[in-house]
C-alpha cells in the first residue's frame, strides 16, 4: 500500500465512522468532525478525488 492509498483509506474510514455514528442516532462530536475535516483535507491535498475515496468506504453512496 502506497502513501496515497493509505491517506485515502484513512479519510474514508473517518467519514464512515461519523456516518455510522449519525445513523445510530449518536451526536457527532466536534473532535470527530475535526478529524474528518483533517483527513479529507489531507486526501484533497494529496490529489485524491472524492469519488476515489468511495472505493474504500464501507458506506459508499450509490451513484446513478
Amino acid at each position: 500500500m502506497d502513501q496515497r492509498e493509505h491517506i485515502a483509506r484513512q479519510a474514508a474510514g473517518a467519514v464512515d465512522d461519523v456516518i455510522e455514528a449519525h445513523e445510530r442516532g449518536e451526536k457527532v462530536s466536534a473532535v470527530d468532525a475535526a478529524i474528518v475535516r483533517a483527513n479529507l483535507k489531507a486526501s484533497f491535498d494529496a490529489g485524491i478525488h472524492p469519488f476515489e475515496l468511495d472505493q474504500y468506504r464501507r458506506t459508499a453512496p450509490v451513484r446513478d
